[in-house]
């Protein structure tokens, strides 16, 4: 044998095109077949006989870390007016079946936030699939140099590691007293998400505000999409140092 499979740790679920943050407890959509029983009085040797008909769909479901931005806030409105939306889950960026994707059109069957003091608040989800599962292969380019810059509301901030097209999680150093962001991402082809909202190539998105007090962490995802290929999810995550800006 020549490959290894590869762990699907770090799956990314995304809901028309937006990254939803940390999932966990993940189970897949389970695809069955009804079987249609077709002998006859005639066949040869006897043997029962038998060919597939409905194909049924379970549900996908996952909970996800509740963190309140754009992406999650809509999910209670989905859930209530019933909307249909593109699901996609995502195999693991940085592996080598980062180029894969499964996608299909559904709508939420289970919205129930977890809030009752055993483990950080989060949603549980349950996800219908409406129709065929599609399997994606081929990647989406992602971005191109200069890849992103990010900068409070005075001063440019440093991503670590340097920013780049196949590295897809960086820690951002962000001062004691910055309290927003912006991200000005750069990619040649398909459209980008900077934390749920389309952002032009090579303009900064909106300020996005940081959890704030010294430690505190916060997540902003960008995805660049494109049709019929598997997007590429990058995440930042800024963390209040104990240094004020100059």
């Amino acid at each position: 044998m020549t490959e290894q499979a590869s762990s699907s740790l770090g799956i990314q679920i995304l809901r028309d095109g937006l990254a939803l943050g940390e999932v966990y407890d993940h189970t897949f959509p389970e695809l069955t077949a009804d079987k249609t029983d077709t002998s006859a009085q005639n066949n040869i040797g006897g043997v029962e006989t038998k060919t597939v008909a409905w194909i049924r769909t379970g549900d996908q479901s996952f909970k996800l870390r509740m963190i309140g931005d754009t992406a999650q806030t809509a999910l209670e409105t989905a859930f209530y007016n019933r909307t249909s939306s593109i699901w996609t889950v995502i195999l693991p960026m940085g592996s080598d079946l980062s180029a894969h994707c499964f996608t299909w059109v559904g709508q939420i069957a289970k919205f129930a936030p977890i809030l009752d003091g055993t483990e950080t608040a989060a949603f549980d989800l349950a996800v219908t699939v409406n129709g065929v599962v599609s399997h994606v292969s081929t990647r989406a380019a992602g971005l191109t140099s200069p890849f992103f810059v990010t900068a409070d509301s005075a001063e440019s901030l440093t991503p670590s590691p340097t920013a780049s097209a196949s590295i897809y999680e960086y820690t951002v150093s962000a001062f004691s007293n910055s309290t927003t962001v912006t991200v000005t991402p750069t990619a040649t082809a398909g459209t980008i998400y900077v934390n749920g909202t389309p952002v032009t190539t090579g303009d900064a998105s909106g300020a996005i505000n940081l959890n704030t007090g010294t430690g505190a962490i916060t997540m902003v995802p960008i995805v660049v999409t494109d049709v019929n290929k598997t997007p590429r999810v990058y995440w930042l995550r800024y963390v209040i140092g104990t240094t004020a800006r100059p």
